[in-house]
C-alpha cells in the first residue's frame, strides 16, 4: 500500500489536474443538459482549430496508439506491455458499454434536429451512433497516463495530462461527442490504468524503481 500510494504521488503533477477536471465539468454536467453544453461549446471556433483538431485527435485513435504502443515495447518491453495492457483493457470496457448497455445513445450530428445552430466542421465525416463513452478519450486517457506513471519529470507529466485532455476535447469540438462522452471516457482510461498499475506493482512488473525513467 505504501509502495502504491508512493507511485500516486509520483504522478501528482497529472493526477491533481485531473482531479480539478472531474470536479469542475462534473458540476457542469450535473446542473446543465449535454445539449445546451453541446450548443454552447460549438459556438466558440476558428480557423486554426478547424485544421489542427483533426490532426489533434488522431491522438486518440486506435491505430495510432497500437504504434505508439509497438514503440514503447521496443524501447523498453515492461513499459510497453504495462502501456499496452491498460489501453487494451480501457478500449475493451469502452467498446462494450458502447455496444450494449448505450448502443442507442447517438452522436451530436444525429441528437441535433437539422434546423439546430450546430455547426460542423468543414470536410469531417461526423459519426452517427455509439457516442457514450468516447472511445478517443478512453484511449488518450489511458495511454498518456501509462506515461505518465512511467515517467519522472514533472513538467511532462503535465504536458501529457495537457495533451490527453486536449484530444478528449477535440471530439467535443468537431461534434463526434458530448462533453459527458469524453467525461466518462477519461474516468475509464484512468482508472483502468490505475487498477493495472496496481496489480503490475502486486506482481512486482512494475516498481518504483524500475517503473521510473
Amino acid at each position: 500500500m505504501r509502495t502504491l500510494l508512493a507511485n500516486l504521488k509520483n504522478t501528482i503533477y497529472f493526477l491533481l489536474p485531473y482531479g480539478i477536471f472531474l470536479l469542475s465539468v462534473g458540476l457542469i454536467l450535473f446542473l446543465n443538459g449535454k445539449e445546451d453544453i453541446h450548443i454552447c461549446i460549438n459556438k466558440y471556433y476558428n480557423a486554426f482549430a478547424d485544421r489542427a483538431m483533426p490532426w489533434i485527435t488522431l491522438g486518440g485513435d486506435g491505430i495510432i496508439v497500437s504504434i505508439a504502443v509497438l514503440l514503447l515495447c521496443v524501447l523498453h518491453r515492461r513499459f510497453g506491455f504495462f502501456t499496452g495492457i491498460s489501453c487494451l483493457l480501457a478500449s475493451g470496457i469502452t467498446q462494450l458499454l458502447k455496444h450494449t448497455i448505450y448502443f442507442e445513445e447517438v452522436r451530436p450530428k444525429l441528437f441535433f434536429s437539422p434546423s439546430s445552430p450546430l455547426r460542423f466542421v468543414p470536410g469531417v465525416e461526423n459519426y452517427l451512433y455509439n457516442t457514450f463513452p468516447s472511445g478517443h478519450a478512453t484511449l488518450a486517457f489511458a495511454f498518456f497516463f501509462s506515461l505518465a506513471i512511467i515517467v519522472k519529470n514533472k513538467v511532462l507529466q503535465l504536458l501529457l495530462f495537457t495533451t490527453a485532455l486536449l484530444i478528449g476535447f477535440s471530439r467535443i469540438y468537431l461534434s463526434q461527442h458530448f462533453l459527458g462522452d469524453v467525461f466518462f471516457g477519461s474516468l475509464i482510461g484512468t482508472s483502468t490504468t490505475l487498477v493495472v498499475m496496481t496489480y503490475a506493482m502486486h506482481k512486482g512488473w512494475l516498481t518504483l524503481s524500475t517503473g521510473k525513467i
